[in-house]
């Protein structure tokens, strides 16, 4: 059920994913309810007449649960499920849920719960007084704790533990991504709302079977990095991440930080775009609101319209006038995938430093070894005929890094030891 404010997306819209979510989760949906109201009711989110209709259709037995298209409030929660008697879940709930069911690598599966355990702290219930533990009475020490005081200490050093245990894979990530900066190939983040075909696009850049591709939402949660082979020559890294959605639930957005801020450290972000989704222009909006949250905004990047070729070409000329600077792709046909790779290195080498260095005819098959870390490129004539004058651009620390070993000061001990 949903409540209808006027805000943001319209309740129908918003339903239609919550019912995608659910197929995820392979629940069947009996009905949905919509009520319009200016803000939800915050005793039990909808009101007292729209609350009967539902307790008499829980009653018919058809309806196990009862499914929030909101992020409940504890007293809320609790106020629905003591009404109508039945199990309600809100949809951050169905959320975590997916992504539980998702998570299969140590450091995912250790977000999500802590992700999920954040997130019922908070709504843990009691039953009084009476389950207290053993122990009170004249001349003793009083009342023990309660059980809920019981559930929520364990909760609260479960949740001290997974901070712990990230923090450590934390800063085994941070190792990797040290590696990989200092590798001296440029970072392209592939980013998006879910199922915007993420992973296709990836698949098809990095030319891997390996790599998962469904339909599903959120099927996708450890972030991968590919090579690949740019029309120039050189090698850039790109990299798919979790995907984004609307009302995408605080608790994940923490849970997952170290692995959303993943595109922190990109030169480049691939924002993708579904032009087949008819609210693909809220949805692009709710991506650029998840880059804000994790203060990604700022970070150079280009939309990128994918599924071309599932709309007619009026919807995309349409698209075109309202998006002039973005490109337009199919990553499922490859049509449009030159020109993204084009557009992709030629921003980066527009950004990246260049130097003028004299190499001898000698290591001319020395500096071969370099072109897929940087651009090089022949200038003038012989000086010489023992000499040749190239430009070479690239990433600060591999241009550096170029000039002293070719200008005689050999601290680089061939390509594979550049970094």
């Amino acid at each position: 059920m949903c409540v209808e404010t006027g805000k943001g997306f319209s309740c129908s819209d918003s339903l239609q994913e919550l019912e995608d979510l659910c197929g995820t989760l392979e629940i069947v949906v009996y009905d949905k309810l919509i009520q319009r109201r200016d803000r939800p009711d915050p005793v039990f989110f909808v009101g007292s007449g729209k609350l009967q209709k539902i307790a008499e259709t829980v009653k018919t037995g058809e309806v196990e649960l009862i499914i929030v298209d909101d992020e409940l409030t504890p007293v809320q929660h609790r106020n629905l499920e003591e009404q109508l008697k039945c199990l309600v879940m809100d949809r951050t709930q169905v959320i975590l849920e997916i992504f539980a069911r998702h998570a299969t690598t140590a450091e995912g599966k250790l977000q999500v719960e802590l992700a999920r355990l954040t997130y019922e702290l908070p709504r843990l219930r009691g039953k009084g007084l009476f389950l207290s533990n053993p122990g009170g009475g004249v001349g003793t020490r009083g009342p023990g704790e309660t059980i809920l005081e019981l559930d929520r200490r364990k909760i609260k050093d479960r949740i001290a533990h997974l901070k712990r245990e990230l923090k450590k894979l934390t800063l085994n990530r941070a190792n990797v991504r040290k590696a990989r900066l200092e590798s001296g190939y440029p970072i392209v983040s592939i980013v998006g709302y879910t199922n915007a075909g993420k992973s296709t696009l990836l698949k098809r850049l990095a030319r891997e079977e390996g790599i998962l591709v469904s339909s599903k939402l959120f099927s996708t949660l450890n972030p991968a990095t590919r090579r690949v082979k740019m029309p120039g020559g050189r090698v850039f890294l790109f990299s798919d991440t979790v995907g984004f959605i609307r009302k995408l639930p605080h608790t994940l957005i923490e849970a997952f930080k170290s692995t959303l801020e993943e595109v922190l450290f990109a030169d480049l972000l691939i924002v993708l775009v579904d032009a087949s989704d008819p609210l693909y222009n809220d949805k692009l909006k709710a991506t650029l609101n998840v880059l804000e949250e994790i203060k990604a905004l700022e970070k150079p990047r280009m939309v990128v319209f994918n599924k071309i070729d599932q709309i007619p070409i009026e919807r995309m000329e349409m698209l075109k006038l309202e998006h002039p600077d973005a490109l337009f792709i199919s990553a499922k046909t490859g049509q449009g995938i030159p020109e993204l790779l084009r557009s992709v290195e030629k921003f980066v080498l527009s950004t990246e430093p260049c130097v003028t260095v004299k190499i001898n005819v000698t290591m001319l098959a020395e500096l071969e070894k370099f072109r897929e870390l940087a651009t090089i490129t022949q200038i003038g004539s012989n000086e010489s005929s023992e000499t040749l004058r190239f430009r070479i651009c690239g990433p600060e620390s591999v241009v550096k890094k170029l000039k002293s070993y070719f200008e005689g000061g050999h601290e680089t001990d061939g390509a594979e030891n550049l970094a």
